[in-house]
């Protein structure tokens, strides 16, 4: 076997694939931008559609045959993907590579359309497919650090793939393999990641919903005119183990209310609008509500808190 000095001259540095992956993630993000605002317009997620297998086939033909086992940042960085052999992949494991490295994440686009329409998943149903997900990119990532020598990761050896410099040809030489003791850290990281996300998703999932639905709120008020300017955070406090929602709402409106009756009218009018757009939200909830008008107007009060199940009702927003 070669001395480990010669096999440090085959591979390329984890600089060098770092940085040939920032290079090709500004390549593809370029035009991906481009085609998605070409197709913005498009019904459903085509947009989405279009730039994912552009992506997949930017990557599939540069390390197949197609491109010489090169993408455009391996190219400026002098490495290349080539299998045992020292040739680039057949396309059946260029696609491996490419689904362990980067299409492995698609399956989260449906946490993120249940986030987007205001209906999360379940718990369940998340960590069935965000955890095996974190689980990969971490291993991924902890593989190509512990071989230090090749710096080969999980979707090198899935695919049967190496990442060599340029000048070199050949047959790739065999490096030393991975201990227990390396497994047995990926597998406590997946374990570690398994407890994290139980205990956070719950709270994300909350959170985001209460997210989307301000976000729909806002744009009902801001189209109403109800305000000009209006930024919208929910947040919330812990006090002997009961949660107190908050909404904090800073807004201006075009206005030049002549009594401090009149700017609490438009206060008002600008909470219940946002309540009926947000009930899930503001549900046992608190508004702290903070409102700047056109210069020139007779308000005296910076701000207004509402309790939501008592002064943003229905009834007490009838006519506002």
């Amino acid at each position: 076997m070669e001395p480990a000095t010669e096999r440090q001259k085959v591979f390329a540095s984890l600089g060098a694939r770092f940085l040939a992956s920032m290079l090709d993630l500004v390549v593809i993000t370029i035009p991906s931008l481009i085609v998605s605002r070409l197709l913005a317009s498009a019904p459903g997620r085509a947009g989405d559609a279009v730039v994912t297998a552009l992506v997949s086939l930017y990557f599939i033909a540069s390390y197949s045959s197609t491109g010489g086992g090169y993408s455009v940042g391996k190219f400026v960085l002098g490495i290349r993907v080539v299998n045992a052999q020292g040739e680039p992949l057949s396309l059946s494991a260029a696609a491996m590579r490419w689904f362990m490295s980067i299409g492995i994440a698609l399956p989260l686009a449906f946490l993120a359309i249940g986030f987007e329409r205001g209906l999360p998943l379940q718990t369940g149903p998340a960590f069935a497919i965000c955890v095996p997900i974190l689980c990969i990119v971490v291993v991924d990532s902890y593989m190509g650090l512990a071989n230090r020598v090749s710096h080969r990761s999980l979707h090198d050896l899935a695919a049967g793939s190496f990442v060599v410099r340029r000048e070199y040809a050949g047959p790739v030489p065999q490096t030393a393999p991975l201990g227990r003791t390396q497994y047995a850290w990926m597998l406590l990281l997946c374990v570690a990641i398994s407890l994290w996300f139980s205990r956070m998703y719950p709270w994300a999932r909350v959170i985001g919903q209460r997210s989307v639905e301000l976000m729909k709120a806002r744009a009902v008020a801001l189209a109403t005119s109800k305000a000009r300017k209006l930024i919208l955070a929910p947040k919330f406090s812990v006090q002997a183990g009961d949660t107190a929602w908050i909404v904090v709402a800073i807004a201006t409106i075009h206005a030049k209310p002549g009594s401090e009756h009149d700017a609490e009218d438009l206060r008002k009018s600008l909470a219940c609008t946002l309540a009926r757009g947000a009930p899930l939200t503001f549900r046992a909830a608190e508004l702290d509500l903070m409102v700047a008008f056109d210069p020139g107007s007779h308000a005296t009060a910076p701000a207004s808190v509402y309790l939501a199940d008592l002064e943003l009702t229905p009834e007490a927003c009838n006519g506002k």
